[in-house]
Formats: structure tokens, sequence, C-alpha cells
């Protein structure tokens, strides 16, 4: 055996112990990528060269050329994907945080490949390239012509993958087109629309026009809904009531405050700009709609109204019999709602009409709060149509729910009756309509007809009783704390809050 042989064989044998120390180390940091093929067919074919020079086969020959192109060319790839693992995917993106987009580095080990394909085919098979090269100048110019459109997207993506002004999973608009970022190629852009569509945005297109980009800098997004009120209503009253609506929606946040501007003089209302925040893009939509029910059925409780143009011309004609009838209905209806209620049942037939004159009845949105736990209050609700929750906070976890009440239910008897804090926060779990019973109007009344004072005390202390089994532990052992003091002074606390003595 020859001193060529031998050496030949040495390498052979180092070739295929550096092939397998480096699908070991593959095996272990990268065990799902795709190198450990490439090494193995690169490894494969420098053998099999190797084992070809030790066997004498002489390297003109065309299989040892071939032998020898297939070694340096998918050894080259190897290199290049053993760079791309350590340089692109470990150094610059965990160590660095530094994102270098696929289609970059793709095109770099696409031209590393070509230039080396051409060395090969000079140094290996002696083609001469020169003739080619004039050959493909005008072919690439002829080609590059008929694909500019494609070369003008493709070098359009590249730019816009190295300035990403935008991310997979982002809420962009492009061209009027809203949605999620749901692809991004060489070519083009994909969104997912709201309503389900994809839009597929050419890349050439996307860098000449404006993308605004709904999730930077930060996820925080300022959503505005305009409000037409009548010029009649007081500019401090109507953003009052505005805000109060924006506070108690869900999906608004506290911080930065929501707030409303007086935004100009129409003709025929006064528009109101009302400005929240908001951290959820996605249920945008949702978010506005909640804002905008909130706000009609705040301004419908407080007595304000929405104008309508002047330009629509509405005649309405309305006899004087016609709103005694609807006087006649709403007081039946509140009358009816008050008989339903146990606390009132000691008073007569026409004590509950008096009381049922300075009753009101007002309407409430999903999900909008009646009253808040803590908050002052002094008034009573009696459900007529839909249902509410009751919960109590807790200082360790989420908040309790306590009951679900439906119509015929009544809550806040302790405010208007001893003018206590509120002991639960109540929210409408769906449109729901509620009569109200203000102190002013019981105050009238025990005012005349003094003797009802301690029947309604009685009754209170049973409700009382009564709503005990629905607490929780921690809640029921603080109501037996609390229920001695309720017995001794309930009727003292019910004379102080009216001032009876």
């Amino acid at each position: 055996m020859s001193q060529e042989m031998l050496v030949n064989g040495i390498l052979a044998v180092v070739v295929g112990l550096a092939v397998g120390s480096i699908l070991l180390l593959i095996r272990k940091h990268a065990p799902r990528s795709r190198l450990r093929l490439w090494v193995l067919l690169a490894g494969l074919a420098g053998v099999t060269y190797l084992v070809m020079k030790v066997l004498g086969v002489h390297a003109d020959t065309t299989a040892s050329r071939i032998a020898l192109a297939a070694t340096i060319m998918l050894g080259t790839n190897a290199v290049l994907q053993i760079l791309n693992l350590l340089l692109w995917d470990y150094l610059l993106k965990r160590q660095g945080d530094i994102h270098i987009p696929r289609l970059v580095i793709d095109i770099i080990n696409f031209v590393v490949l070509t230039l080396v394909a051409f060395a090969v085919l000079n140094g290996i098979f002696g083609v001469r390239l020169t003739a080619f090269l004039v050959t493909s100048t005008v072919l690439s110019a002829v080609i590059g012509l008929s694909l500019q459109d494609i070369l003008g997207n493709l070098f359009a993506g590249l730019a816009l993958q190295m300035e990403r002004p935008y991310k997979l999973g982002e809420w962009i608009t492009v061209d009027e087109k809203e949605g999620r970022v749901s692809q991004m190629n060489w070519r083009t852009l994909t969104i997912t629309t709201r309503t389900g569509d994809a839009v597929i945005i050419p890349n050439a297109t996307i860098s000449k026009g404006i993308v605004t980009n709904y999730s930077r800098p930060e996820k925080l997004h300022m959503c505005r809904v305009r409000v037409g009120m009548a010029y009649d209503s007081a500019p401090g009253e109507v953003k009052r009531v505005i805000t109060a609506a924006l506070a108690g929606t869900e999906g608004v946040l506290k911080a930065p405050p929501p707030e409303v501007l007086l935004d100009d003089f129409d003709d025929y209302s006064i528009i109101y700009d009302s400005r929240f925040w908001i951290s959820d893009y996605t249920r945008d939509p949702q978010i506005e709609d909640a804002v905008r029910s909130h706000i009609w059925y705040n301004l419908q409780r407080a007595g304000l109204s929405i104008p309508f143009p002047i330009r629509d011309v509405t005649v309405r004609s309305v006899t004087d019999e016609n709103e005694s009838k609807a006087r006649e209905e709403f007081k039946s209806e509140v009358i009816r709602g008050l008989r339903r209620v146990e606390l009132f049942s000691p008073l007569d037939r026409m004590q509950v009409q008096d009381l049922a004159e300075s009753s009101a009845k007002f309407l409430y949105a999903r999900g909008e709060t009646l009253v808040r736990q803590g908050s002052s209050g002094d008034s009573l609700f009696i459900i007529i149509k839909g249902e509410v929750d009751v919960s109590v906070s807790s200082a360790v976890g989420p908040d309790i729910h306590l009951a679900t009440l439906s119509r015929g239910d009544y809550f806040g008897e302790m405010s208007l009756l001893t003018g206590e804090l509120r002991s639960a926060t109540v929210k409408a779990r769906t449109e729901t309509e509620v009569i109200v019973v203000e102190k002013a109007g019981l105050a009238d009344l025990l005012e005349t007809e003094p003797a009802i004072l301690e029947p309604l005390s009685e009754m209170l202390q049973k409700r009382l009783d009564q709503l005990s089994s629905m607490v929780s532990d921690s809640t029921e052992e603080m109501e037996r704390r609390v229920e001695p003091e309720r017995r001794d002074h309930l009727l003292t606390r019910i004379r102080d809050f009216f001032g009876m003595r």
C-alpha cells in the first residue's frame, strides 16, 4: 500500500469520526434540525471520494470528479447550515435578540452556493464560463424585464422584513384594509380581517403605502365615540353622565382615564367627543358597542335625549287623554311592582299608591353596575324585567357570587331605611328594568303615616334573617356578629335616618 493510499484511508476514518461527533452534538442541541441530514450526506460523499482514492480510482475519471464535486457542494451546504444555527439562530437571535428574516438568510446561502457551484464547474469539470456569462447576462435582462413586478415585490419584502414595521399576530391597516397579520413571505403579506377573510397584499404596494400598526409602540389604543346632544342640555351634566357610562364599561381602562370633550356645535346638536383607552384591540368593536349602549342607558335614566336631525321632520299628535293613559299605565306597573315586595306588605292600598307617585322606572344595559359595594345610597331597587348578579369583594381572591335575582326580587332595603353603605355589588346580567324607590318618597309617606314605621322595621328584620343563608361562611359570620346590634337598634337607626323622634 502506497503512502498516498494510507493517507487517504486515515482521512476517511477521520472524516467519519468527525461526522459522527457532529451528528451527536446536533442530536443533543438541535434534535429537530434538518442539519443532521446534510452533515450525514456530506460525510458520506467525502468518505466515498476518499475510499475511491484508496482503491486507486484516478482523479480524472468522471466518477471521481462527481464524488469530489458532491463532497464540495454538500460540505459547503453543511457548513452554511451550521453557520445558520450558530450565527443567526443562537448568537444573534437568542443572545442578541436580533431577528434576521429567513428570506435574507436563504438568499445569502443561495449566493454562496452559486459561487461555489461556478468554481466547481470551472475547476473540476473544466467548463468555460465566459460564454455562459454573456448568455446569462442577456437572459437575465429578458427575465428581469418580464419579472420586474415579482422582483419588485421580492426586494420590497426584503426591505420590510429588515425594517419589521409589523410582526405576526399584530393588527394593522394597509390601504383601508384592517386585519391581523397572519402570513409574511417573499412576495406578499396576508392579513385576516374581522370577517374572517384573507386579504393578500403585494409587498411593493405596502412599501409605497401607509401602514398603521395598532400594536405598536404598545398595546394601549385610544377609541373615540361621538355623541350629539340637544342644545338645552347643560354640557357639565352631559359630560358627567357620559363619563360615568365610560367608567362603568368593561374593557375601558381606568388609566389613562376616559374624558369627554365638547367637540362641535352642529346644525341640530352639540357634539361631544368621548375618548377612552383599551388594551385589547381585538375586542374594539365589542367594547365600542358596550360604550355606546351604556351611554344611551345612562342618558335615558338621566332624562337626557339624543335629538333627531332637524332635517328629519317628525310630526306627533299626542292628546291629553293619551298622556293621561300612559301615566296611569306607568303608575299601575309601579304599584304592581311595589305590592310584590314583602317589605311593603304593612302598607295599605292608598299608601302604596302614594309611594308609587314618587318612584321611578329605569333601564340598565347588560353588564352595567346598579350599585357598588361600599358606596352610599338611599334607594331600593325592584326588578320588573331581566336578571342581576349579586357579589361581594374578597380580600384574598376573586369576588364571591352570592345570588342571581330576577323579576319580583328586590335589593337595597338597608340603604333605603337606614342609609347604610351598599353591602354588595349588583350588576345587570341581562338588560334589566327596575323600579327605584327613593328615600324622599318614603320620607313623605312616613311624615303623614308615622305608625307604619315599626311594621316596616319588623319586616326589614325578617328580610335580614332570610338573607343570612345567601352569603358565604365568612360573610355569614360577620352577619352573625352584627345581628344583635341590628335587632336592638334597627328601629332607632331608621328613626334617626328619617329624622323622626
